[in-house]
């Protein structure tokens, strides 16, 4: 496990090394064409290694390749659905603390996200990378106000 975790890190370096060069290449003149395809390129080639270091996991361990790509999809919903409704409060699991939904006359549910909508409706991707919806009246929890980006 120790090793999908190393290579999970390393995935998570150089995707955030990807988001660097896309504000490098946003930031670029237009007259700069050769650097925009120097940049362009470093930007597939991290891309590739993304992808090698996803088939070793594969190999690794099928099982927590499939619950990463499980997962993967449902933050891929999460955001596309962030893009149709206005979220007032968005909640996300830390490490060593828990996140959960309290509601009314069921069990709390544990989730990785929790959201709620101006209209006061919940949206959350459970434990398990499922995105389940909840109506105001069943949840007994009001939103945090946070500031949504």
């Amino acid at each position: 496990m120790s090793k999908v975790q190393d290579l999970l890190k390393k995935i998570n370096y150089i995707e955030a090394d990807i988001e660097i060069h896309k504000q490098i290449l946003f930031s670029l003149p237009s007259d700069q064409q050769a650097e925009m395809e120097k940049t362009v390129a470093i930007i597939a080639a991290k891309r590739a290694e993304i992808e090698t270091l996803r088939q070793e996991i594969r190999s690794i361990d099928p099982a927590e390749f499939e619950r990463i790509v499980i997962f993967e999809k449902a933050i891929n919903e999460f955001k596309r659905l962030a893009t149709t409704r206005q979220f007032t409060s968005i909640t996300g699991k830390n490490i060593n603390e828990s996140c959960q939904l309290a509601l009314k006359n069921l069990p709390a549910v544990e989730c990785l996200i929790k959201a709620c909508d101006v209209d006061g409706n919940w949206t959350i991707i459970t434990l398990d990378g499922e995105i389940c919806h909840y109506e105001q009246a069943v949840v007994a929890e009001k939103p945090v106000e946070t500031p949504v980006h």
